[in-house]
């Protein structure tokens, strides 16, 4: 029997500024894992990014994210608390960086500097109300906050996720698979922390994101999906005059059952050459509810 849960949990910051999917989860889920999220002041061919910030981080957040849909007390609202602590150090990130994502893509080794050696750590919520469209628990809209050593920050968010774009590929006793449609507007108010010194004041994302997967009962929980993302995001750095470095990035999520993989990349500006930007991240969770069940 399909359980009524799966294995996402909102993503931890600074994710959702490095370009992971963020959207809120539908159901309930309980998960955990490893993050990594990594910041370079250069790229491969030694050109600087123009920001305030001028060392290199490499968080390695172990994530814990309880997400709780209130429908017996309150019809259509849910809530999140996601927390992240991390032995922030130069590795394991350099090797997924540069023995990995640039050696398969035949580019240049990025150099480290100064490489941030210490302990962080991030908390965020948030509160969701969801209304039906075509299904249960389509359309959202709510706000949260992160709190931590990295930065401080108050967020909007509303949009659409899991409508169906396409009929059906397939309807049969196993489940439905289906393309499904997302896409997400979140405004944010930021403030300095620890590790970002000039955080941006305010910050805008625009994320729009495609899946297939078997959803059983044609309902929005999956067997399996596979999700595409593409972000825009006004930025959380600035440079040295306070100008806004904007990004945009590319993600890529695997759902199997209980588990879950993603990894993300600002190289969407020239992916087929160059990753001119500064940042990339994956992750690996998995969720205690569906395991239980």
């Amino acid at each position: 029997m399909m359980s009524s849960t799966l294995a996402l949990g909102e993503a931890p910051a600074p994710s959702v500024h490095w370009g992971s999917v963020a959207f809120p989860d539908q159901y309930t889920t309980l998960t955990t894992g490893l993050t990594l999220d990594r910041f370079t002041p250069t790229d491969g061919t030694g050109t600087k990014f123009d920001s305030t910030v001028d060392q290199t981080i490499g968080l390695n957040l172990i994530t814990l994210s309880w997400t709780r849909h209130w429908d017996e007390w309150v019809q259509g609202f849910s809530t999140n608390l996601t927390a992240g602590i991390s032995p922030t150090a130069n590795q394991p990130s350099e090797f997924f960086q540069n023995e990995v994502i640039h050696h398969l893509r035949h580019l240049p080794p990025v150099p480290t500097t100064r490489p941030r050696h210490d302990t962080d750590a991030m908390v965020d919520g948030s509160v969701t109300q969801w209304l039906d469209l075509d299904r249960p628990k389509t359309f959202f809209l709510g706000g949260g906050f992160s709190l931590g050593t990295l930065y401080q920050e108050l967020f909007l968010r509303t949009g659409l996720r899991r409508f169906q774009v396409l009929p059906s590929l397939y309807d049969g006793a196993w489940g439905s698979v289906s393309f499904r449609g997302s896409i997400m507007a979140r405004y944010s108010r930021l403030f300095n922390g620890a590790v970002l010194h000039a955080a941006k004041p305010s910050s805008t994302i625009f994320q729009p994101a495609l899946a297939i997967g078997q959803y059983p009962g044609g309902g929005n929980v999956p067997t399996w999906e596979v999700e595409v993302a593409v972000s825009w995001d006004s930025g959380i750095f600035v440079n040295g005059v306070g100008q806004s470095r904007k990004e945009f990035f590319w993600s890529l999520a695997i759902t199997g059952g209980p588990v879950r993989f993603e990894t993300w990349n600002d190289s969407l500006d020239d992916i087929s050459t160059a990753d001119f930007g500064p940042t990339y991240g994956a992750s690996l969770t998995i969720d205690i509810f569906r395991l239980m069940d």
